[in-house]
């Protein structure tokens, strides 16, 4: 009797493990890929993609490689930088958020350029790397 209940169980332990895998693969799963339009500003999460409407030219938001921003609410000396990385399918382009660094970048005949960085730092918690949105313009 002991062994028939431990056996109703299996399929149990078995298929919660599974279903935590593929709930937490559905979580980390690219949007799509979209077509936006020149001149547009669109926002794109980690792994993302836009392609320019009537070219070739897909652009994928790969993640920031360093957030150095002046945190909501502190006074800094600097205002920081986020470096982002902004893949064309040729080559891996960083991108800054700070006014002095660079923001744009030319690209298969077009100017890629880094609108935005969300969300702001906080002093008090850190971004998790699939929180960030770039927002993004090609003309």
């Amino acid at each position: 009797m002991a062994i028939t209940s431990t056996l109703r169980w299996v399929p149990v332990a078995v298929a919660l493990p599974l279903l935590a895998a593929v709930c937490g693969a559905a979580r980390l799963t690219p949007e799509p890929e979209r077509t936006v339009e020149p001149g547009a500003v669109f926002t794109l999460a980690p792994g993302g993609s836009a392609r320019l409407a009537g070219t070739d030219l897909t652009v994928t938001f790969e993640g920031v490689g360093a957030d150095s921003r002046c945190p909501v609410g502190v006074q800094c000396v600097w205002e920081g930088d986020a470096t982002v990385k902004i893949s064309d399918g040729a080559a891996t382009h960083e991108l800054h958020t700070s006014e002095g660094a660079v923001r744009s970048v030319r690209t298969h005949g077009h100017e890629l350029e880094l609108v935005d960085l969300t969300p702001a730092r906080r002093a008090d918690a850190a971004i998790e790397a699939a929180d960030y949105r770039a927002g993004l313009r090609i003309r």
